[in-house]
């Protein structure tokens, strides 16, 4: 069969699925009396400014979940990642668009969410990861640590500060408690800049990472400088994946609905490009169903955080 044969051929699939499981939401009448009782289902997301302030922009969105579940839905628009998580844990919206530290915190705080699926991206990536980018010295190259600065942060940011903060070793120690001489960066770029200068001898970088088996992907920070060539710099530490943030339902939402978004969203590049844009507009790659496990380092993250504080 042609590509554009079974392009055509899952087409029809996922249209049939989906009137299947809308049949069978409306079926139900544990479901009937769920959607009685809401009214309108309410989608949270936190507004980039980027063309995405307003209700219309994410009207095709909210037309898709609207036909995956038989009823009304309304898309809300919060000013930033505090006031989402607040709005789900609160039970005031039953969707929500998180990042993996929201969904992480949002968990942490009332236990009652359920991860449906995950943007990925056109490469292959599902999600980052922490690295150790160390200009090798002689043996090991994480022996150079000792030998100068050693790049880390922004500060707050996910892959330059926090999971090196909680998961980093050296010589059995905490990264804070391992004597390094510690450079703080204002941003990724001038850490890059300053190790490709020579003024690091090392510094925490991020890389994509892709679900087991799979090639690792390029284009992460870590392997691009590790590219540049002639062994300068090599990855001796990598964290746990933290896998792009979910699409989230409180787990007070019947088991028949959640499967019908979930088959909703995993279908929506294909079957709704316009919904697709709207609420993945930096990730091109088709969503995925999450699994069980996916944000427990996520969530490790933000319980050892809020201990260290």
């Amino acid at each position: 069969m042609s590509l554009t044969g079974w392009g055509a051929c899952k087409m029809k699939h996922l249209s049939r699925l989906a009137v299947t499981l809308a049949l069978l939401v409306s079926a139900s009448p544990a479901v009937a009396d769920w959607r009685t009782e809401t009214g309108v289902f309410r989608v949270g997301v936190v507004g980039s400014g980027a063309g995405d302030g307003s209700p219309e922009h994410h009207a095709p969105f909210r037309d898709a979940v609207s036909a995956a579940i038989g009823m009304p839905v309304e898309v809300l628009l919060l000013r930033d990642a505090p006031s989402l998580i607040d709005a789900q844990t609160a039970g005031r919206i039953e969707y929500a668009v998180l990042s993996a530290l929201g969904f992480a915190t949002a968990q942490e705080t009332c236990a009652c969410l359920v991860p449906l699926a995950a943007p990925t991206a056109a490469s292959g990536a599902f999600g980052v990861q922490s690295t150790l980018v160390v200009r090798p010295g002689e043996g090991d190259g994480r022996t150079a640590l000792a030998g100068g600065p050693v790049g880390h942060g922004p500060t707050g940011s996910l892959t330059g500060d926090l999971a090196p903060m909680v998961s980093f070793r050296f010589g059995g120690k905490p990264l804070r408690e391992a004597g390094l001489d510690l450079s703080v960066q204002p941003s990724f770029e001038t850490a890059r800049d300053a190790f490709v200068a020579g003024d690091l001898v090392a510094f925490f970088a991020w890389d994509y990472a892709a679900p087991d088996g799979a090639p690792r992907p390029g284009g992460g920070l870590a392997a691009t400088v590790v590219a540049l060539g002639d062994g300068a710099a090599e990855i001796t530490w990598r964290s746990g994946v933290v896998p792009f943030g979910p699409h989230a339902v409180r787990d007070d939402v019947p088991e028949e609905v959640r499967q019908a978004l979930t088959s909703m969203l995993v279908a929506l590049d294909e079957a709704s490009p316009a919904a697709f844009d709207a609420i993945s507009p930096s990730l091109a790659g088709a969503f995925r169903p999450t699994a069980p496990g996916d944000y427990d380092y996520a969530i490790e993250l933000v319980r050892s955080v809020s201990a260290l504080r």
